[in-house]
């Protein structure tokens, strides 16, 4: 009997697993949020009691693993969350000023005709 195995079309999209079927940026992101989140645990099981702590933990360790897990259109979170920081912060009202080219040449003609009537009265010995 003969196996098939799919082969994907666009060959970007697979990764190397390094551990446990994690890829390396999973792995870090995974390890970082267990770094943030294991003190939160320890230290709030203590007054709050397990679930609330395992709860905090969890808040705390989320955006951390989100970074590793969440990915839209081949961009991960922490560069989608940036886009939209610079979407909202953005002023709304863009003015389009356009430059009226036919006025500044009429300006330029008008200016040449006033500098040459002033070269042509300080020539004749004053102004008229």
């Amino acid at each position: 009997m003969a196996h098939y195995v799919q082969i994907p079309k666009n060959l970007n999209d697979i990764k190397e697993k390094f551990l446990m079927g994690l890829t390396k940026r999973q792995a870090v992101c995974f390890a970082v949020g267990l770094v943030l989140g294991a003190p939160v645990f320890f230290v709030a099981r203590n007054y709050v009691g397990m679930s609330t702590a395992i709860i905090a933990m969890g808040i705390v360790a989320a955006p951390a693993i989100l970074c590793g897990l969440y990915r839209k259109n081949g961009v991960f979170l922490e560069k989608q969350a940036k886009f939209m920081r610079e979407y909202f912060t953005r002023p709304r009202r863009r003015y389009y000023k356009t430059t009226n080219i036919f006025m500044a040449v009429e300006r330029q003609i008008e200016y040449t005709k006033i500098k040459k009537k002033l070269r042509d009265a300080e020539r004749k010995g004053g102004y008229s």
